[in-house]
């Protein structure tokens, strides 16, 4: 799966569309489907800024799927992010990732592993910190 450009003004600005018959998405953020998976996310605070800590909160629909894991690279500079997230399942559908921070401005993939109905995935977004 190719990895989707999206510019962060757009990323925390634009509504996000409701998910049938999941748990609403967070107002304002991203969206990513994968087959029988969607995702969507929005950080906290907003914007996402150099070396400032963040969270995100994440929406999976199923509303039984899984986050497993997310991390954050910067592909150009070959590393990524100095700090391992941790997760926490608020139920329905809702996920809190803390610990985030993006030490440099440039491109940044975020990846988001799940699980649904037995099946692993990984979904990508890049996004560009100013």
């Amino acid at each position: 799966m190719k990895p989707s450009r999206i510019p962060l003004a757009w990323l925390l600005g634009a509504a996000v569309p409701a998910f049938a018959a999941c748990p609403p998405p967070p107002e304002a953020g991203a969206r990513l489907d994968s087959g029988p998976i969607q995702l969507a996310w929005r950080a906290e605070p907003a914007p996402i800024a150099v070396s400032r800590p963040f969270a995100l909160i994440v929406t999976l629909c199923p509303a039984d799927a899984r986050l497993l894991r997310i991390d954050a690279t910067m592909p150009e500079h070959r590393h990524g992010m100095n700090y391992r997230p941790s997760l926490q399942p608020l139920g329905s559908g809702l996920w809190r990732v803390e610990g985030l921070l993006w030490h440099m401005a440039g491109r940044w993939e975020l990846r988001l592993d799940v699980e649904a109905a037995g099946v692993k995935q990984s979904l990508r977004q890049s996004v560009t910190l100013p």
